[in-house]
Order: C-alpha cells, then sequence, then structure tokens
C-alpha cells in the first residue's frame, strides 16, 4: 500500500510550518522588546543616579547654609543675651519703681514744707522786729 499525500496533508505541513514561522519572528520581537525595555532600564537608573548625585549636593549645599545660619543666630542670640544681662546690671541705677518715687517725692514735699515754715516763722519774726 502505497501512501497518497493528501490536500489535508499538505495542509497540515503548511501550517505547522507557518506557525513555526510565526513562532520564531514573535520570540524575535520579544527579545527585541526586551532589549529595548533593559537599555531603557539602564538609561533610567543612570538618570536616577546622576538625580541622586544632584540632590545629594543640593543637601550638602543647604545643610552648609543651615550651618552658617545656625552659627550667626547663636551669635545674634548671645549678643542679645548680653544686651540684656546689660540692661539687667543698668536698670536699678536708671530706672526707679513707682513706689519709691511716690516716697521720694513726699519727703521731698514734706523737706519743702518744712523749709516753707522756716521761711514763714522767719518772715513774720523780722517783720515784728521791724
Amino acid at each position: 500500500m502505497e501512501y497518497i499525500i493528501t490536500f489535508s496533508d499538505v495542509m497540515a505541513g503548511v501550517i505547522t510550518l507557518a506557525l513555526g514561522i510565526i513562532t520564531f519572528f514573535i520570540k524575535k520581537w520579544i527579545d527585541g522588546v526586551e532589549k529595548s525595555n533593559s537599555e531603557i532600564q539602564k538609561k533610567i537608573e543612570a538618570g536616577n543616579k546622576e538625580i541622586r548625585e544632584k540632590i545629594d549636593r543640593n543637601d550638602a549645599k543647604v545643610n552648609e547654609r543651615i550651618d552658617k545660619l545656625e552659627k550667626k543666630t547663636d551669635a545674634d542670640i548671645q549678643g542679645i543675651r548680653k544686651e540684656i544681662n546689660q540692661m539687667k546690671t543698668d536698670f536699678p541705677i536708671t530706672y526707679v519703681l513707682r513706689e519709691d518715687y511716690i516716697r521720694i517725692m513726699n519727703n521731698v514735699e514734706t523737706n519743702i514744707k518744712e523749709v516753707d515754715k522756716k521761711i514763714d516763722t522767719l518772715l513774720l519774726t523780722m517783720n515784728k522786729e521791724k
């Protein structure tokens, strides 16, 4: 018995060959996509590395500025503390409490009244002698 190649046999071979070719091209296309994805990933990583370096440099600059500002602020605070301490020492000498002022003015007023009385008595005695 001899085997006769039928149309279905030919079509099965053609379909198998076509599926093999299609699989080959799909695999090539997927490999290309993976390669481009890996290249893009490398570029992204390089860009991220550059960004991290820039951020680190910027952080260093910002930290330097903050340190300078902290030193300046500390110096300003020390100056203000010195001024406040100077005011504290000068305060009792320069300023008088209200109660002290009233007490002193009452004493001055009393002394003026006593002087006025003495002058009055002196004038009365001088007028009587005339």
